[in-house]
């Protein structure tokens, strides 16, 4: 019985990557508000997999490199695809032929070689007994996906009505950005997005772990606020809400973890860490 404690958290990432592959199916099918939402779903499993392995202390090696796979297959070839997909299928975007699909692949290829990159990285780093386990060498592939995927569930949300992609019907909400509407020029970022996602995870910047925070007020703020994006993300419902704190999150330790009294000077780790 004390084995079968294992399960639990394994089940969860599988749960994870069955969301990571109904995506890509309604992604196929240019059912996008859904694959995104499906998407973020696994983002939330990802997190749980990890408490429930610490709560029932069955944390293993075998665990950490399932994690490991479907990480790469959750936020790495998923969002990957969703991306490609609706902006290579959408007529009137730029994206269908010529410089504009060689533009748009070459940023999907080099989405999934900066996850693949970046996890196999993490997993050396984390075994180092030097590693400081507080932090974050390079933005996570969770929050990197996550990031990306939640924009595009806003972009399609605030869509004008002459922008192709967009699907401001499917909901049902309020808006928290009042009458914000997006053009479809807005999609020409995201191009752009998944090349700088690449590069910030596998760069040396210094991201404070969420748990990790040294004031139990800040824990208790980002606890709560993290509570309701999640309530959110379970009800399908304001992707703009949701999108706030890991954003401000990212966008202050961007600046605070390179240049903070407590950061500033620390040795970085290498791009291809060997280990011992």
């Amino acid at each position: 019985m004390s084995k079968l404690r294992y399960l639990a958290p394994n089940f969860i990432t599988l749960g994870a990557m069955a969301c990571g592959v109904g995506g890509i199916v309604l992604a196929h099918r240019g059912a996008y508000v859904d694959a995104a939402w499906l998407m973020l779903l696994s983002t939330f499993l990802d997190r749980a997999d990890g408490f429930v392995a610490r709560k029932l202390q069955a944390t293993s090696a075998f665990g950490v490199q399932m994690d490991s796979f479907a990480d790469f297959f959750n936020f790495g070839v998923a969002p990957a695809f969703l991306l490609l997909t609706a902006l290579t299928s959408t007529p009137g975007l730029p994206f269908a032929s010529g410089a504009g699909l060689a533009w748009v692949v070459a940023a999907a290829f080099l989405w999934l070689a900066a996850a693949a990159l970046r996890l196999a990285r993490f997993n050396v780093l984390t075994d180092l007994p030097q590693a400081d386990k507080t932090i974050f060498h390079g933005v996570p592939t969770t929050l990197t996906a996550g990031l990306l995927v939640d924009w595009f569930l806003v972009c399609l949300k605030y869509a004008a009505p002459d922008n192709p992609l967009g699907a401001p019907d499917r909901f049902a909400e309020g808006r928290l950005f009042g009458g914000l509407q997006l053009g479809p020029e807005v999609w020409q970022l995201f191009p752009w997005a998944m090349l700088v996602g690449a590069l910030m995870m596998i760069s040396n910047l210094r991201i404070k772990k969420f748990g990790a925070l040294p004031y139990r007020w800040a824990t208790l703020v980002v606890g709560g606020l993290s509570v309701a994006a999640i309530a959110c993300q379970l009800l399908r419902v304001f992707p703009e809400f949701m999108v706030l704190l890991p954003s401000t999150w990212l966008a202050i330790w961007l600046v605070w973890g390179q240049i903070g009294p407590n950061y500033r000077g620390r040795p970085k780790p290498p791009l291809f860490p060997v280990g011992d």
